[in-house]
């Protein structure tokens, strides 16, 4: 087992991470585990990984597992559109900010939040890996995106907050 550690710089004409650097780095070993961090130096996106590297050949370089569930397939099929709307804005954001868009969130938060329909940014950071730079960069976008989301029911529509019926009427 060997661990590797390698920072790539955004290269603006490629609009990405040079693949290159990395397939170098894991030079054809299999990838056991992958821990990333983008942060910025001098204004320009970098991306640092930390590679555990096996022993054994590798079929090439999978930073996510092909097998891994697809998140929206967990959420209840009304939700679904919010995902999908709450992804595509991460992904047009992400665009717009030069970070890949797991740097703002990934598939699994976005899941997270549709299916806790966050109304505050306090309900915002109880989803795991939702802090305070996430919510001061992105928050009201998101708690605007996900405020049409009904609340959860398993016996029937949902509680429109209307009072009750008062008895005899």
């Amino acid at each position: 087992m060997d661990v590797r550690v390698i920072t790539l710089r955004y290269q603006e004409g490629q609009q990405g991470f040079p693949e290159s650097a990395l397939r170098q780095a894991t030079a054809g070993r299999e990838v056991l585990e992958v821990r990333e961090h983008f942060f910025t130096h001098g204004n320009v996106p970098h991306l640092a990984l930390v590679l555990l590297l096996g022993d054994g050949p590798s079929d090439g370089f999978r930073p996510r597992d092909p097998n891994a569930p697809n998140p929206e397939e967990s959420l209840p099929e009304d939700r679904r559109p919010f995902y999908r709307d709450l992804k595509r804005w991460r992904n047009d954001r992400a665009k717009a900010d030069g970070k890949p868009a797991y740097a703002i969130a990934r598939n699994t938060q976005l899941a997270e939040i549709v299916k806790r329909a966050p109304k505050s940014l306090a309900d915002l950071k109880e989803v795991d890996g939702i802090g305070e730079a996430f919510c001061r960069d992105y928050g009201q976008a998101v708690l605007e995106l996900v405020k049409g989301i009904p609340p959860a029911s398993a016996d029937g529509p949902a509680d429109d907050g209307a009072p009750g019926r008062e008895a005899g009427a």
